[in-house]
């Protein structure tokens, strides 16, 4: 029976669409795509086939070495499991085999390149020239030196924690509560303090006795009034009965004063804890917290992502914002790119407010080519934040400066997602799913199989494509 050009679109359109634009039926291309089709009918497609095949569609042929590990081998030292490749259930091929047998084997090839070819190269072109005269062995060590040395993380031993900071004192190693507190000889010097003094006095010499809710409502007023609302959102104290004195609201603060010493201490010993284990940091997290709230949540958070059962096994060690301070803004800064740059991980906590530095260390994770998750907040504002950031910002992906490869954040809104990526990326089983972009030819997406997020993208823009790689090594 005769191969007809829809035939061949249909065994090979998802994998090869530009060697199928404008396929003529009396063309080159047309003869070795239906001769491809009938060998592998046959059972038996082999490697001089292949070879065959590539050169009559005016492409170069590809070593044995080549062939085998993409077509005939499932190699167990790759980045990802090359079994789970293929929608549904997987594929591996049957062992012993020297040709290839069928057309899912064949796909199961071809697909394990472009998933390759995106991940690590960011296009086809260069990833085949580099990859088609390489030995068996050399494509496998190639791709070994890809993976994260999971059995050195969970053997490496453990080293010196992180002092613990109760999860409702973090809030006094902010950078706000530091400015506030650092400078003063007393508690009573604080600014915050010196606002609920004089909120105070005004309700006393208004007469009516000195209520919680009174002192809290009028000490915001004045906060706002001279712009000092988030300090006051931060460090506020509740009064527990009337206040009839100076000195009971400034007792108030005593507890505070001497948990922000305590605190401010063990986070300036943690900076140094941290610094000691930057060479082997696995995960770096993003944050900004503006209220008291903001750093239980955020500690609670972290509680529950890095003493899960699941990433006990890796004895992770990450970067916890909530439980470092630097003695100088500056520094805080140098510290921070620091982490970002030496983890293996950037965790992004996306929140209903953003701020610059955050921003800033996410996009240094991604420009860096770090794996980068964003958590979003699990209620209704963060499921649309989730979406916008998912489908829609541009931004979620960026450009790795060094490689010029696109990388993609992965964005959730659940807890569970992040603990199973993170056991995922460092355990080499990361798991992925090829789309087109709806509308186009070949426009290829490839999608983190957890949040369905796109990590990876190449463009069927002509121009776009040749501009890009023509100037991107050259300038950076």
């Amino acid at each position: 029976m005769a191969v007809t050009t829809e035939d061949i679109k249909t065994a090979f359109g998802e994998y090869l669409p530009s060697l199928l634009r404008g396929l003529d039926d009396t063309s080159d291309v047309h003869a070795a795509m239906a001769g491809c089709l009938d060998a592998l009918r046959l059972g038996s497609f082999s490697w001089a086939r292949l070879n065959q095949f590539m050169h009559r569609c005016s492409q170069a042929g590809m070593s044995e070495g080549c062939f085998r590990y993409y077509f005939l081998e499932s190699p167990s030292r790759h980045p990802y499991p090359v079994g789970r490749v293929m929608p549904g259930a997987g594929y591996r091929p049957p062992q012993g085999l020297s040709e290839i047998a069928t057309l899912e084997q064949a796909h199961w090839g071809l697909r394990r390149f472009i998933y390759d070819a995106m991940l690590y190269w960011g296009n086809f072109r260069q990833a085949y020239r580099d990859l088609r005269l390489l030995s068996y062995e050399g494509i496998v060590e190639l791709f070994a030196d890809k993976r994260i040395n999971e059995h050195r993380i969970s053997t490496r031993g453990r080293v010196v924690e992180p002092a613990p900071i109760p999860q409702d004192h973090r809030y006094l190693i902010s950078e706000m509560a530091c400015k506030t507190y650092e400078p003063t000889a007393s508690v009573r010097e604080a600014s915050h303090v010196r606002l609920a003094l004089e909120a105070f006095r005004a309700l006393r010499s208004e007469g009516p006795p000195v209520s919680p809710a009174l002192l809290r409502e009028r000490t915001k007023l004045l906060a706002e009034r001279s712009n000092q609302l988030q300090l006051f959102e931060l460090m506020f104290e509740d009064a527990p009965a009337i206040l009839d004195t100076e000195d009971a609201v400034v007792a108030l603060y005593s507890g505070q004063w001497a948990a922000f010493q305590e605190a401010r201490a063990r986070a300036l010993q943690n900076t140094r804890t941290y610094l000691s284990i930057c060479n082997d940091l696995d995960v770096y997290v993003a944050t900004s917290m503006r209220t008291r709230q903001d750093f239980r949540d955020m500690a609670a958070t972290c509680q529950q992502i890095f003493s899960s059962p699941l990433l006990a096994r890796h004895n992770v060690r990450y970067f916890d914002p909530t439980l470092s301070a630097a003695e100088y803004h500056e520094d805080k800064g140098i510290i921070e790119c620091l982490m970002v740059k030496t983890a293996k991980v950037v965790l992004y906590f996306a929140q209903h407010k953003e701020s610059l530095g955050k921003v800033s260390e996410y996009a240094m994770g991604l420009s860096l080519g770090k794996p980068v998750i964003i958590l979003c907040p699990d209620d209704g504002r963060g499921r649309e934040i989730f979406a916008f950031y998912r489908d829609s910002h541009p931004l979620s992906r960026l450009v790795e400066f060094r490689t010029g490869i696109v990388n993609g954040a992965m964005i959730t809104y659940r807890v569970d997602d992040v603990i199973a990526l993170l056991d995922r990326i460092f355990t080499n089983v990361m798991e992925y799913d090829l789309a087109r972009k709806e509308g186009t030819e070949a426009y290829y997406l490839l999608r983190e199989r957890i949040t369905g997020t796109t990590v990876r993208v190449v463009t069927d823009n002509k121009l776009l494509t040749e501009a890009f790689w023509n100037n991107w090594h050259d300038i950076y």
